[in-house]
């Protein structure tokens, strides 16, 4: 890898969030002080995490790139995709227990919440899979393995679909980009609603109920961070890569390792299920039958040593 480590992370948001220039136009962030607070929540994420962390920005055709470093500094690295709106350091906190063995690399993407370019991202025309293409340039990786939960799987597939070459071993969770037909009217208009009505009226007490569809258990910093993003960022402006067609990758990519939730509503079990398995060749693969969209703790904890397995 070519690039210089860039000084602590906490330098970089601290600076951002005090800055007072308006923000760009269609920022993700609906105001200059909903910039400051998500900052700087971002800080305090960086600040427990039990790793020195360092962070490095790249430049792409879609504009700057910021990511995270941490782990084993030596060691091969593992890309880790971040689902929606979730950003750098919560992705080096969800797979923490990966950092004894391998050098974590967690970029904040484009058009979302994070330190990367505050513009909007269109993902038509394979774009992420460009831009992702982009970011191994930069960091002079040829070929690298990767994480993929949620929005971040699609981005993975997105890169296997016109570089093969480039993807080593890729872990699926709850992946977007193989459910063939999501059911956007049953799947986000409950979400949508109660999400608007929380946003002008943040009372503490509805977050529970109104998270439970997404995870049947969230931790107390789980909550404190979806009421971060409901109140401060523009979420439901985000689309994911694919869907992707059942067979285009069986005869170019490494099988995957890939885990299904049993109960999530936004990208139905069975459906997803079936189209995984013609369009993947899977190597190795799970279901978490009680999870929905996002595993909690209980959900994931099986899944967390077969990953190490597979990435020994």
């Amino acid at each position: 890898m070519n690039f210089q480590l860039a000084g602590p992370l906490a330098e970089t948001a601290s600076a951002l969030a005090n800055a007072t220039k308006r923000l760009p136009r269609h920022s993700v962030y609906r105001s200059l002080a909903a910039r400051r607070e998500y900052l700087e929540a971002y800080d305090r994420v960086v600040g427990r995490l039990n790793m020195p962390v360092r962070g490095v920005d790249v430049s792409t055709r879609y504009g700057h790139t910021h990511l995270l470093l941490g782990g084993k500094r030596e060691a091969k690295p593992i890309l880790l995709l971040p689902g929606m709106s979730i950003c750098a350091p919560m992705m080096l906190e969800f797979f923490e227990y990966l950092a004894d063995t391998r050098l974590l690399i967690a970029p904040d993407l484009v058009g979302q919440p994070g330190l990367s370019a505050d513009t909007p991202f269109d993902p038509r025309d394979q774009a992420y899979g460009k831009w992702l293409l982009d970011v191994l340039d930069e960091l002079g990786i040829d070929k690298i393995d990767m994480i993929g939960p949620s929005f971040g799987g699609s981005i993975a597939l997105d890169l296997a679909a016109i570089a093969p070459e480039r993807v080593g071993r890729l872990a699926l969770i709850t992946t977007a980009g193989v459910t063939p037909h999501i059911p956007i009217v049953t799947a986000f208009a409950p979400l949508f609603v109660t999400w608007l009505a929380y946003r002008v009226f943040p009372h503490r007490p509805w977050l529970e109920p109104i998270a439970r569809r997404m995870c049947r258990n969230w931790s107390p910093r789980n909550l404190d961070y979806l009421d971060l993003v409901i109140r401060t960022t523009a979420y439901w402006r985000h689309r994911p890569a694919g869907p992707f067609k059942a067979g285009q990758f069986k005869e170019t990519i490494d099988p995957v390792f890939i885990a299904f939730s049993g109960r999530d509503h936004l990208l139905p079990f069975e459906p997803t299920f079936e189209h995984a398995h013609k369009a993947l060749p899977i190597a190795k693969e799970m279901v978490m039958p009680l999870a929905a969209h996002m595993p909690s703790a209980e959900d994931i904890a099986p899944v967390e040593p077969e990953l190490r397995k597979f990435f020994a």
